[in-house]
């Protein structure tokens, strides 16, 4: 870590901030997850998922999923043939943030085929849905804590929203509010990434959970207990985000880009047994996404760029976090970043930063998320997604808690969402 004291020193009409730091070893853990295998490349879903049901000790999978999926695409028939004998029915009225009510209604049918693994093809709903389905079937047997007990999921990802790497089932309840249970056996064993599942995935969803990604990426480097061994996956992501989201746009067919997307989306939340949202964005998004039913890539899209010109400028942004949130200005591209600049010392390498400039590349990551979003056609505000004004101060008191109503902190997040309303 890097203990701060900041003073300023003056330099003419303006005044310079520096800081002078103290400089600790890094500590900490990574625990890993239950995840055993990842595989990718186009078609590799027919020549690795049978299999994938037999490495597990299972025989007889159902499949999870949305009804646009099985309705209105090829897609889980191409799932169902690669699953040979080991088929053993569809449950495809998941829908987006994973209603409580429809979970209930999938456990009753793996319990009548006796079902003995999930395999969920979509986005982050069905994914979700297939871990909640794990913790509340256990709860039902009442089993222990080994993984073994739990019934276990592959997931099929077909957006990039990335649900598949973490322990957490997030569902929506009966009064249409986000919430979550967590449990390290809950992340699927197995995942596969096939770039041809994605090809009929709408552009709007692809794009946004694009951008959902991103947010993953930028929030893993200043979230309060981040560490530096899982840093540079989240950098290379955001290079590559950057990179890939607007060819993919230029060419939606294009399987290269979008298996090279699908890889630096899971790279963007590399699998680790942690608990909690990653940061200020992600709180802003589980707070409307259910209650006000916005997609949470369009979450990501509304909220980011301007949490992360707030987080630049918050002076609660522990400066180490503050330094690698100004470190990943190097890591994004032109025309986003419009002066690439080769990489400088290493986050943590230096004990007198300057913290103006630290605060200004921070705010020029966030102009560059803008300028993605509006490029993707993925530009929108509160407003154009149907929450009424009068609403913003309930999000506000609902991401601070009622009694915080009027505070310092209560008031900066009222002013998020009024930067994002009607802009």
């Amino acid at each position: 870590c890097i203990r701060d004291r900041v003073s300023t020193q003056s330099t003419g009409p303006s005044q310079k901030m520096s800081i002078s730091s103290q400089i600790t070893p890094p500590s900490g853990v990574y625990r890993n997850t239950n995840l055993q295998e990842v595989h990718w490349g186009p078609g590799c879903l027919s020549i690795v998922l049978e299999d994938s049901i037999k490495k597990l000790g299972k025989s007889k999978a159902l499949i999870l999923t949305g009804k646009t999926l099985a309705t209105k695409t090829d897609v889980i028939t191409k799932v169902q043939r690669a699953l040979g004998s080991a088929y053993g029915a569809t449950f495809h009225e998941i829908g987006e943030h994973a209603p409580v009510s429809q979970i209930r209604k999938a456990i009753e049918m793996i319990q009548k085929v006796k079902a003995d693994v999930i395999v969920a093809v979509g986005g982050g709903s069905p994914i979700d849905s297939a871990k909640a389905i794990c913790y509340f079937m256990h709860e039902q047997d009442k089993g222990n804590d080994h993984p073994d007990s739990f019934i276990p999921s592959i997931a099929i990802p077909t957006t990039l929203s990335l649900a598949e790497t973490t322990q957490v089932a997030g569902f929506t309840n009966e009064e249409r509010q986000k919430v979550a249970v967590v449990h390290p056996a809950l992340v699927p064993r197995i995942v596969i990434h096939d770039a041809e599942l994605t090809l009929l995935t709408p552009e709007r969803l692809w794009l946004s959970t694009g951008i959902r990604a991103l947010d993953h990426a930028i929030e893993f480097l200043y979230r309060f207990d981040t560490h530096p061994l899982l840093r540079h996956q989240a950098l290379g992501s955001i290079r590559e985000l950057f990179t890939f989201l607007p060819i993919s746009m230029k060419n939606p067919n294009d399987i290269n880009v979008r298996q090279r997307l699908q890889l630096a989306a899971f790279t963007s939340l590399w699998p680790e047994c942690r608990t909690g949202a990653l940061g200020l964005s992600h709180s802003f998004g589980h707070k409307l996404g259910a209650t006000y039913g916005i997609p949470h890539g369009i979450t990501s899209c509304l909220m980011l760029a301007k949490v992360v010109q707030y987080t630049a400028q918050s002076k609660n942004t522990p400066i180490e976090q503050l330094s690698a949130l100004a470190d990943t200005l190097s890591f994004i591209p032109h025309p986003y970043n419009s002066s690439p600049s080769p990489l400088g010392p290493a986050v943590g390498s230096s004990n007198q930063l300057d913290i103006v400039k630290l605060r200004k590349d921070g705010e020029l990551v966030g102009q560059a998320i803008e300028k993605l979003v509006s490029d993707l056609g993925l530009h929108s505000t509160l407003k154009s997604e149907g929450v009424t004004h009068d609403q913003l101060d309930v999000i506000a008191s609902r991401m601070t808690g009622e009694d915080k109503k009027g505070t310092e902190q209560w008031n900066d997040f009222k002013n998020i969402l009024e930067s994002v309303y009607d802009q």
